[in-house]
């Protein structure tokens, strides 16, 4: 099977190329590296079973060409960054939206006939009802990194119906461990390096959403893709428990082996206007088989942080 991933150097897009290169499939995929970086996918750079292509998907008259022969497109339009758009109000216009559309009408083009792509639960904002299920409405975004997000699935959504496309769009978790490179378990590391005894903590301890191990959502991902046939399938791909705040702080004060950190609060919830402080997803869609993954929420982020405070804490104090 020939499979096309776009934004490979995702931490996402960097674990999925290992997994289908391991089960032997021909992969080829699009990256310019504006967001994400080479060196999570160099080891994978001199295999003759896949194809580099170092271009920028919102140029269509480069790109199409390279969807000849694709079966699965994986679309993992990412952006690193999610307050970046409150500054350049276009960027994820311009790198989901139009990026999405070039993708769609490559496919078209080239009769490519199946895509998965990574949404996000944010789509559902502040959503009225919880746990929030996949056909939860009204879907109103408050940022333009959500809205842009939205568009893509709606984007998905027609082209699906009026060229014979099967789709699965993945509203994904907070997804962690290898080749991740922010949020709050970051932050907090790099805090504990300049001051060891105080640790504040942007907002309050009921900042609670669910973290899920990237091997576990990979291995959703693809058991779905291989066990749903409906032209439009779509699924909250996350954990069922939440981990707060303090979950990923103290697991960060344990592993960096202190004691006796003073732990302080801004106390204002929403630190940021368009932060979702409390995200908790109904899972029952994705989890009507036998299988369950194998961390939980607080495992993953204890998987998470001990290997950021390997690699950050002790290689810096």
């Amino acid at each position: 099977m020939k499979i096309l991933i776009t934004w490979v150097a995702w931490f996402v897009g960097s674990n999925l190329l290992t997994r289908l290169i391991e089960e032997w499939n021909e992969v080829a995929w699009i990256d310019n590296f504006v967001l994400w970086q080479k060196k999570f996918i160099e080891k994978h750079l001199n295999n003759t079973k896949f194809s580099f292509y170092e271009l920028d998907l919102l140029d269509l008259e480069w790109i199409k060409d390279k969807f000849v022969w694709i079966e699965l497109v994986v679309h993992l339009a990412a952006n690193s960054d999610i307050s970046k758009w409150a500054i350049q109000t276009d960027i994820d216009l311009q790198i989901w939206t139009i990026a999405t559309y070039n993708v769609l009408e490559s496919m078209r083009l080239n009769n490519v006939k199946q895509i998965i792509f990574s949404s996000s639960s944010a789509v559902y904002w502040i959503a009225k009802v919880k746990p929030t299920t996949e056909d939860s409405w009204p879907l109103l975004p408050i940022s333009l990194y959500w809205a842009s997000k939205l568009a893509c699935e709606w984007l998905i959504s027609a082209f699906s119906h009026n060229y014979w496309i099967q789709a699965w769009i993945y509203r994904f978790g907070n997804v962690i461990w290898r080749n991740s490179s922010h949020w709050a378990a970051y932050d907090f590391v790099n805090k504990l390096i300049k001051d060891n005894s105080n640790l504040l903590i942007l907002g309050n301890w009921k900042q609670s959403k669910p973290y899920i191990y990237v091997d576990d959502l990979i291995d959703w991902m693809l058991h779905w893709y291989n066990n749903s046939s409906e032209e439009l399938n779509y699924f909250n791909l996350s954990t069922t428990w939440n981990s707060n705040v303090d979950n990923i702080a103290n697991s960060i004060i344990k592993h960096c082996k202190l004691d006796n950190v003073n732990i302080t609060y801004s106390w204002w919830e929403q630190w940021w206007r368009w932060d979702v402080t409390l995200v908790e997803l109904d899972t029952s869609k994705i989890t009507s088989i036998w299988w369950v993954p194998k961390y939980n929420s607080n495992e993953a982020v204890t998987q998470w942080t001990l290997d950021i405070v390997n690699q950050i804490y002790f290689n810096q104090v």
